[in-house]
């Protein structure tokens, strides 16, 4: 209902300004090159450090984009390094999964270190970033409650937990729920992102320094629960680097036609994107 009120919002745009394309194709917009695009989280949990690179498209450019599969194609020939100390690494480029890839002990991310993050490609400056690992461990979370509920008008599962904020300020969390689940008729185990009724994936103490953060998953379909026995919590002590990428995305997405346009914060010096850090902790939670 809501992507249909904004596309009746659109239209209505179109009919009150119908000489936009005008308007831009007289604009003598000044030339502009490609940047650099870098994305890499690092965490002392992952068992593997991935970096994609991209180039960004100027604006007023075209770019074979392709939709089904609603990704730039990587850059293919950057030689990528992060170091940490004295310690430094090439990380080589994996055409199966499209990213530079290494196993995560060949550079030991590492609660409370500082790393360093460089990538050059021929035709391009060299672009960098640094970013240091949250070094206290995410919180516990405690599972409040869970049950049946037929708010959709068939038998569903949902749960709710809270966890407590760190003691001090500048606090950023980011959490997720998820189910892993097995599909019979395609014979392959799924990744079902459970939304949340309560609670947002994205929080920061600033308003609600040392107070809990409470949360209730939106109810799951019977065939998740029938082909699972339990819900994956992800709580992640985030950087501020992070925080302030993903919050500057989700406000850049924003559905209101009339909102305005909110820069995409990046750290990356040179380029664009983001090298970020986060701590995390997992728990299962059974289906009961």
């Amino acid at each position: 209902m809501k992507n249909i009120h904004t596309l009746l919002l659109s239209l209505v745009v179109l009919v009150l300004f119908p000489s936009c394309d005008q308007l831009i194709s007289e604009i003598d917009a000044p030339p502009s090159e490609p940047k650099l695009v870098v994305y890499s989280v690092i965490s002392p949990q992952d068992s593997v450090v991935e970096v994609r690179v991209y180039k960004s498209n100027p604006l007023f450019n075209k770019v074979n984009y392709d939709y089904f599969d609603n990704r730039f194609p990587p850059v293919t020939n950057a030689t990528v390094l992060m170091s940490s100390g004295s310690r430094s690494v090439t990380i080589p480029y994996d055409e199966e999964n499209e990213t530079y890839r290494i196993d995560a002990s060949a550079i030991d991310v590492e609660a409370g270190m500082h790393y360093v993050l460089m990538v050059m490609v021929p035709e391009f400056s060299q672009v960098s970033a640094e970013c240091t690992v949250p070094e206290q461990a995410p919180p516990d979370i405690e599972i409040t409650g869970s049950g049946f509920t037929q708010e959709t008008g068939m038998e569903e599962w949902y749960f709710e937990f809270k966890f407590k904020d760190l003691p001090g300020p500048g606090h950023n969390y980011l959490v997720n729920a998820a189910i892993l689940y097995y599909d019979p008729w395609m014979d392959e185990t799924h990744n079902y992102f459970n939304g949340f009724k309560q609670g947002t994936p994205l929080v920061t103490d600033k308003s609600n320094d040392g107070g809990y953060f409470y949360y209730r998953t939106y109810p799951n379909a019977p065939v998740h629960v029938e082909n699972s026995d339990k819900v994956w919590v992800s709580l992640s002590l985030i950087d501020e680097h992070y925080y302030l990428y993903a919050q500057s995305v989700n406000n850049f997405q924003d559905e209101n036609p009339f909102s305005e346009l909110t820069p995409v914060y990046s750290n990356i010096d040179g380029g664009l994107g983001v090298f970020a850090a986060m701590n995390s902790v997992l728990k299962a939670v059974p289906f009961e």
